[in-house]
C-alpha cells in the first residue's frame, strides 16, 4: 500500500509540472531511456551510486514530460538489445521525437584504438580485446540514434571510471575519448576527456537543470557544466559537445515571475557531523598536522600547518568543511589560512586549500560568520594595513554556496588617519557597516559614515550582483585614502 501511495504522488507531481512545459511539448514526442550498472563482474568495481544517480535523471525527465525506459545491470546482449529497442521506438515517434539517453556505469576507452566502449555487467576484462567482446562501442550507437532523425537527441554518459590495465600495456587509459555529436545532437560526460568522475555528483545537478525552467537545453548542459567544476573546485570538469540545431527547453522556455529559492542548509557549528567531515577531510579528529606547498610567489617551499575545524554547512546530501590552520613557522612573514572541503559519502569532492589567508604571525585571518546577508553562510574576512599613523581595513565577502565557496567582494570598512594627527591636523575617521539589503540577496548596503571630527560625505553604497562575474560591484567608491586628502585639505582651510 505505501508503494502504491508513493507512486500516485510521484504521478500527481508529474502531471503538475506538466502544466509547467511549454506548448511546443505538447506537440512532442519526448522519450527518455536511464540505465545504470552497478554490480560488475571481474575486477570492475561496483558503482555504488549508479542506481540512485539514474533514478535521479529520470525523476526529472518524468517531471519534464519524457516518457521513461528505467533499465539496470544488463549484460551485454541485453544491453545491446535495450539500446536498440529504445532507438527503434524513437525513429517510429517521427521527426518531433526528442530522444534523452543516460547510462550511468563501467565506460572504457580502448588503450591503442581510443574507441570508447559502453561496458555490460557480465564484462571480464582481461586483455584489450575484450572491450570489443563485452562492450558496446559508443560512435556506433551515436551513429544509430542519429539515423533516426529526431528533433534533438541528448546521449549522456556517466561512465567515466578507471578499469584495470590490460595485458600487453602498462597501465588502464581512463575515461572515455572524444565523441563527436551529429547534426540535433548533444554528448556530455559527466567529467572531461580521458578523465575519472566522482559517483554521485553530476547526476544530481544535472537533474536540478533539467527542471528549472527558463533555459534552453544546451543551456542547461552548461550550467551544470559550470556548478560540477565549482562544486569540485575543478576536480571535475564536464564536458559537453553541443550540435543541437532546434530550440528545445526541458521545462518552460519562458523564465518564472517568482525568484527560486535557494537550496536549504544547515549550519553545524559543533558536534558529530562537524567531527565526522573533518575526519573525512584530514583522516584524524578535532586537529590534523599538513603539509602544505606556498605559492610561488611566497617560496614555493614547504609549510606545516596545525588545522582544526570551525564550522560546516550541510546541504541536501554533502556537506562542506571550513577548518582554520596554524602555521607552524610564527615569523612575521608566515601566514595561516582558511581551508574547505566539499565531502559526499564521505568522500571529499572538491579542496579549496587557501581559501583565504592571515595577515602573518602564523594566524590565520580573523573571520565572522553570517546568515541573512547573502543566500547562503558568509564568511566575512577580515583583512587591513596600517603605516604612519593611518589604518586602513576591508573584509572579504566569501559566500560558502552549494556549488563552491565564491568570492563576492573586497569591501572596505575604515579608514583612520588618527595616529597621524599631530599638532594642527586633525584625525579622519570613516567606518563602513554591512547590512543586508531588504530588495532581496542580489545586494547587500554598507553604511559610510564619518565619525570624527573632519566630516566628508555620508553614504549609503549598495553592492548589486554582476552575474556574469559572480562579484557584487558597488553603485560609489571612494577615492582611495579619502581621509589623508580630507585631513590635508581641512589643515589648508579647504574643508571643514
Amino acid at each position: 500500500m505505501a508503494n502504491r501511495l508513493t507512486f500516485l504522488r510521484r504521478a500527481f507531481l508529474a502531471c503538475a509540472c506538466l502544466l509547467l512545459l511549454p506548448s511546443a511539448a505538447l506537440a512532442e514526442t519526448r522519450l527518455g531511456l536511464v540505465i545504470s550498472q552497478t554490480d560488475y563482474a571481474g575486477d570492475l568495481s561496483r558503482v555504488t551510486s549508479a542506481s540512485q544517480e539514474a533514478d535521479t535523471i529520470a525523476s526529472a525527465l518524468i517531471e519534464t514530460g519524457f516518457d521513461v525506459t528505467r533499465a539496470h545491470d544488463l549484460n551485454k546482449r541485453d544491453l545491446a538489445a535495450t539500446l536498440n529497442a529504445f532507438r527503434r521506438k524513437v525513429d517510429m515517434a517521427g521527426p518531433d521525437a526528442v530522444a534523452f539517453v543516460y547510462y550511468t556505469g563501467h565506460g572504457a576507452q580502448h588503450p591503442e584504438s581510443g574507441d570508447s566502449y559502453l561496458l555490460g555487467v557480465d564484462a571480464e576484462l582481461v586483455a584489450a580485446s575484450d572491450l570489443a567482446f563485452y562492450g558496446l562501442d559508443m560512435q556506433t550507437q551515436r551513429d544509430g540514434f542519429a539515423a533516426t532523425g529526431a528533433k534533438a537527441i541528448f546521449l549522456v554518459f556517466d561512465a567515466c571510471r578507471n578499469v584495470p590495465g590490460f595485458s600487453g600495456y602498462k597501465a588502464g587509459v581512463k575515461g572515455l575519448s572524444r565523441v563527436e555529436a551529429r547534426p540535433d545532437m548533444l554528448i556530455a560526460y559527466a567529467t572531461g576527456l580521458d578523465d575519472v568522475a566522482k559517483e554521485g555528483v553530476y547526476a544530481p545537478v544535472l537533474a536540478e537543470e533539467i527542471r528549472r525552467p527558463g533555459q534552453k537545453a544546451e543551456d542547461a548542459f552548461a550550467a551544470a557544466q559550470r556548478r560540477v567544476a565549482g562544486r569540485t573546485n575543478r576536480s571535475q570538469l564536464p564536458w559537453t559537445n553541443n550540435l543541437l540545431y532546434n530550440e528545445f527547453c526541458f521545462a518552460a522556455c519562458e523564465k518564472p515571475a517568482v525568484t527560486e529559492r535557494p537550496e536549504p542548509f544547515e549550519l553545524v557549528m559543533s558536534g558529530s557531523e562537524l567531527d565526522q567531515a573533518f575526519l573525512s577531510a584530514y583522516g584524524e579528529f578535532g586537529k590534523a598536522t599538513v603539509e602544505i606547498k606556498a605559492e610561488e610567489e611566497f617560496g614555493g617551499q614547504m609549510e606545516t600547518f596545525t588545522f582544526e575545524p570551525a564550522f560546516a554547512v550541510k546541504f541536501d546530501d554533502y556537506i562542506a568543511l571550513v577548518s582554520k590552520g596554524t602555521n607552524k613557522d610564527d615569523a612575521h612573514v608566515n601566514v595561516g589560512r582558511i581551508s574547505a572541503h566539499y565531502i559526499k559519502d564521505g568522500e571529499v569532492i572538491g579542496t579549496w586549500l587557501g581559501l583565504a589567508y592571515g595577515n602573518g604571525f602564523g594566524m590565520p585571518p580573523d573571520y565572522s560568520l553570517r546568515t541573512g546577508l547573502l543566500n547562503y553562510p558568509t564568511m566575512m574576512v577580515k583583512s587591513g594595513w596600517m603605516g604612519q599613523g593611518q589604518v586602513l581595513a576591508s573584509e572579504d565577502v566569501i559566500e560558502i554556496t552549494p556549488d563552491g565557496p565564491v568570492f563576492r567582494a573586497s569591501v572596505p570598512t575604515l579608514d583612520d588617519t588618527t595616529g597621524a594627527a599631530y599638532e594642527e591636523l586633525r584625525p579622519c575617521v570613516l567606518e563602513g557597516t554591512i547590512k543586508p539589503s531588504r530588495s532581496g540577496a542580489d545586494s547587500f548596503l554598507v553604511d559610510y559614515k564619518f565619525t570624527s571630527e573632519i566630516k566628508g560625505t555620508d553614504r549609503l553604497v549598495t553592492y548589486t550582483l554582476n552575474p556574469a562575474s559572480g562579484e557584487y560591484v558597488p553603485d560609489f567608491e571612494y577615492e582611495q585614502e579619502i581621509c589623508a586628502s580630507l585631513m590635508f585639505d581641512a589643515l589648508q582651510g579647504n574643508g571643514n
